[in-house]
């Protein structure tokens, strides 16, 4: 029989892996939001940490975005299917996107639509708001828009600033609803309220092209600035072109090039696509690179296929062509 003394130093041994638990996951998550990836990564791959659905989960989403660490795509369909073990809401909604994309799996809309249903069912936000977009644009379904703007509304009462921006953004192009400048603004000011950083960029883009409000490209400059500097790949694009035409902010070809690389790797296609056109002509103070540009064309193609995206504009394709005839 277990003495008091025994029993005692038990639970001080359990209470100091708690919290030597949390602390790697606390720890690993600050790390995680300053864009210290690989040092977070060090702390959620540890033995105590890695047993949370949370960290299992965060570990799926940068083994597949390559955030600290190589892309893989198999590694993170993995942790994903250890944390919605678990129940995990989210890691039913990445195995989703996995699915659709068909990242490492091939696509399987049926799997994906399944997958995005289930994390509603368990609460995922982000669930709500892929159902949305298949539905949107008609991806593996039936275009609904009603069930779109359904689940982007209910994705926004959950508290997710990104359905708000979806919303924003439908109100702003006439997608599915009545084009409305005035709602797209009230929806962009409730999530920049918040920090998100696709709203701040929908609302500079009212302000720049003058919809709805007066023009005022120094004001949508500043809310560039700062989507940009939250990592919105988008407002960093926009940014670079402000400083390449001078709108709202004194041309800077330095910072051009600077804010359409940053865009580019971060994974926006439109700026991959730029660099390219940049690399091929030789602008912005950069020697002619083919090499270089087709390098960039062939990660934007990639990159519009995985965001579901259109093809590029014509510039684009008429390079692309140029290389193919090579």
């Amino acid at each position: 029989m277990k003495t008091v003394k025994q029993i005692l130093c038990g639970c001080l041994i359990f209470l100091a892996a708690c919290s030597a638990f949390a602390g790697n996951k606390e720890e690993g998550k600050a790390l995680y939001d300053q864009k210290k990836y690989t040092e977070a990564l060090t702390l959620f791959l540890k033995a105590d940490a890695s047993r949370d659905a949370w960290v299992q989960n965060r570990l799926g989403v940068m083994y597949l975005r390559g955030k600290g660490v190589e892309k893989d795509p198999k590694v993170a369909f993995d942790w994903f299917q250890k944390s919605a073990a678990q129940n995990y809401p989210d890691a039913f909604s990445n195995l989703g996107r996995m699915y659709e994309s068909g990242d490492y799996l091939g696509q399987d809309y049926s799997k994906a639509l399944a997958y995005y249903e289930k994390g509603e069912q368990m609460g995922s936000s982000q669930a709500v708001i892929n159902l949305g977009f298949i539905y949107d644009k008609g991806i593996g379904v039936k275009p609904d828009q009603k069930k779109s703007l359904d689940y982007y509304v209910k994705a926004a009462g959950m508290g997710n600033a990104s359905a708000l921006c979806n919303l924003g953004l439908k109100y702003m192009e006439g997608d599915g609803v009545q084009k409305n400048y005035e709602s797209a603004r009230k929806l962009f000011d409730t999530g920049s309220d918040h920090g998100n950083a696709c709203c701040l960029n929908g609302l500079a883009d009212l302000y720049s092209n003058g919809l709805g409000v007066k023009r005022d490209l120094p004001g949508a400059f500043k809310l560039y600035e700062k989507a940009a500097q939250i990592g919105s790949e988008d407002a960093q694009r926009n940014l670079a072109v402000a400083y390449e035409h001078g709108l709202g902010v004194k041309k800077n070809a330095v910072e051009a090039f600077r804010w359409y690389q940053e865009a580019a790797e971060n994974g926006s296609p439109t700026a991959m696509e730029r660099m390219a056109r940049v690399y091929f002509h030789g602008q912005f103070g950069q020697k002619k690179d083919e090499t270089k540009a087709k390098i960039w064309l062939e990660r934007a193609e990639k990159q519009r296929y995985a965001d579901r995206l259109p093809p590029p504009d014509a510039g684009n394709i008429l390079i692309m062509r140029m290389f193919e005839e090579q």
